[in-house]
């Protein structure tokens, strides 16, 4: 390691340790990217994914959030060639993709130049803090400036970000299309035929939740984005944490020079406290008639501090499971999947760990608990 990594960094940031969850990262992030390829057969699952990621060239995110990590390592005192190929790279990938220069593929570009830009303004602002911290402050940036720049052209336009909404309504109807076209095909063979004669109650299901997909997706009435649409911000911010945290453990798998402490288990997530006051903020925009004009943004802050809450609460279940009891609990979701639904058990799950959650803001469930856990396990 050089020596002239900043000393914040390096005197509180070990090494990562373990490949396995890693690989797994890897091999989910190639199978969410190619979802578009995906068999006829899982035609509806993959409709579901392309819908929960804005950007589905989701790859390309963490490309670029690899270079940026990059460039902050060179900047700490690591290999300036190290940083240069990484910018080519993901340079390159970004120009060559195949995707019209304007329209979708323009805010393609544009994200994904504007969070790494943002992660690394940010890293070099704050060395000592961190991952989570970081690339919240660097979504909250890269939004900004979006946010801004849609809103300049609407104004040129006429209508505030009506561009915007028409650009991905237009991109999330292509997608709900080739998903549900693919899923028809599927339909009419005599493959389905014979499974839909030998259990209904599973063909029933899933053509309940093509109709879900479809529904989704459909812009509301007065030309109003429809009820996944309207989330798309949201979603994207998320997608956007979860690219810098894949890139962020690949840069320093790859390279000697740290620029942060590791990446913590899930179940020592935790992060400040002041963050509820996104739920509050988004509850109130909800609730209230007066700021129904507000609705959007109130639901937006709901889903993603409401995400961040359920993951908290996540980590507090894999605290009090031990990990030889884990792999029963995901055997135990698989199972419960045909019997009720992936809708309602996604639900379920996602109501109790954002209880769970939201319950460790006030209550420190993790607390003292660590001579309870196994000791091999902690």
């Amino acid at each position: 390691m050089t020596g002239a990594v900043a000393p914040e960094t390096t005197a509180t940031a070990p090494q990562e340790r373990g490949w396995r969850w890693f690989v797994l990262a890897l091999v989910l992030m190639v199978t969410v990217t190619a979802a578009p390829g995906w068999p006829a057969a899982l035609a509806l699952v993959a409709g579901a994914i392309r819908l929960l990621f804005p950007i589905e060239q989701f790859a390309l995110l963490v490309l670029v959030a690899i270079a940026t990590c990059a460039v902050v390592g060179w900047w700490a005192g690591g290999r300036l060639a190290l940083a240069l190929a990484w910018i080519v790279v993901a340079g390159w990938v970004v120009w060559k993709m195949p995707l019209a220069v304007q329209g979708y593929g323009g805010f393609v570009r544009g994200w994904a130049l504007a969070m790494g830009a943002a992660f690394g303004l940010v890293c070099l602002a704050t060395r000592a803090r961190p991952f989570l911290g970081r690339s919240l402050a660097a979504v909250a940036l890269a939004g900004t400036v979006t946010m801004l720049g849609l809103a300049g052209r609407s104004a040129d336009s006429g209508g505030s970000f009506d561009g915007a909404r028409r650009m991905l309504s237009a991109e999330y109807g292509r997608r709900v299309d080739e998903s549900l076209v693919a899923w028809q095909a599927r339909t009419e063979s005599e493959v389905w035929r014979t499974f839909s004669r030998g259990m209904p109650d599973a063909a029933e299901r899933a053509e309940g939740m093509a109709g879900v997909l479809a529904a989704v997706a459909e812009p509301g009435e007065g030309g109003r984005s429809g009820s996944l649409l309207v989330l798309a911000p949201a979603l994207l911010g998320l997608e956007s944490l979860l690219a810098l945290s894949l890139g962020w453990a690949a840069y320093h798998r790859l390279s000697r020079v740290r620029i942060g402490p590791p990446l913590a288990a899930l179940r020592d997530l935790r992060f400040n406290d002041q963050l509820v006051w996104g739920l509050v903020v988004g509850t109130t925009l909800l609730m209230l008639p007066t700021l129904a004009d507000w609705r959007g943004t109130g639901a937006n802050l709901v889903c993603f501090f409401g995400t961040l809450y359920a993951l908290r609460g996540a980590g507090v279940l894999t605290w009090w499971i031990p990990d030889r009891l884990a792999v029963v609990a995901l055997l135990v979701l698989v199972i419960l999947v045909p019997l009720l639904g992936p809708v309602l058990l996604l639900a379920l799950s996602l109501a109790v760990t954002f209880v769970l959650g939201l319950g460790d803001t006030w209550r420190d469930f993790r607390a003292g608990a660590r001579e309870r856990r196994p000791s091999s396990l902690s």
